[in-house]
């Protein structure tokens, strides 16, 4: 090699180098532009999740506790304790991950069922997790309502979390209706929510503590 094209190889390579360089920096700007919104986009799509879970009024969440899993976190109104909500998921869904939250009062008992992400079959195990108002000529001019009814969501509402660890879908033997042609979606989402519960009640004072 000459000492013309070394000296042009080390030239190239300080190019190079300072391309890489400005990318990475404008990389890095951008990403800290748009990291503050995006985060409060997060928060902002969470916190109207967390709404539709019927919990009692709050204006505030508190600090995340994951356990076994299991994120969980309470809500406060004027740093009065309202409620806990669980967000979880599960990976036995007919199409794969399902992934669900749920509202728990301050009595220890379950105020709604939201599926916030899932794959499920359209028409067959979809039905088990989406939230829709279906429109007819019985309900046209009715306004829809903000959290929409699901039977077989619905199911869990009141249900006592410290008597979690036995729900199972009636084929299985349990209390829980399922829904015909999405038995696996079924037996899935009641696992899940039986498994948010379970771990909730057995770890309320902690989660409680640490989620102030």
């Amino acid at each position: 090699m000459s000492l013309r094209d070394s000296e042009n190889m080390w030239v190239l390579g300080g190019f190079l180098g300072a391309v890489a360089l400005i990318a990475a920096l404008t990389l890095a700007w951008v990403s800290g532009l748009t990291a503050q919104p995006i985060q409060a986009a997060k928060e902002q799509n969470r916190n109207k999740m967390l709404r539709h879970l019927q919990l009692p009024e709050f204006d505030r969440v508190g600090k995340d506790v994951v356990i076994d899993g299991i994120d969980f976190c309470a809500v406060y109104k004027n740093d009065k304790l309202t409620g806990f909500v669980g967000q979880g998921s599960n990976r036995q869904g007919y199409a794969g991950e399902i992934e669900a939250m749920v509202g728990i009062g301050i009595d220890g008992k379950i105020t709604t069922v939201q599926i916030l992400r899932h794959k499920e079959t359209p028409g067959l195990g979809a039905n088990v997790c989406d939230r829709k108002f279906q429109r007819s000529v019985t309900n046209l001019t009715e306004k829809a309502p903000e959290i929409p009814e699901n039977k077989f969501l619905d199911q869990f509402n009141g249900l006592e979390t410290d008597t979690a660890g036995i729900w199972k879908i009636s084929k299985d033997g349990g209390n829980i209706e399922y829904r015909t042609g999405a038995t696996v979606s079924s037996r899935a989402i009641t696992a899940l929510v039986d498994d948010i519960s379970k771990i909730f009640a057995a770890n309320r004072e902690k989660i409680q503590e640490a989620s102030k």
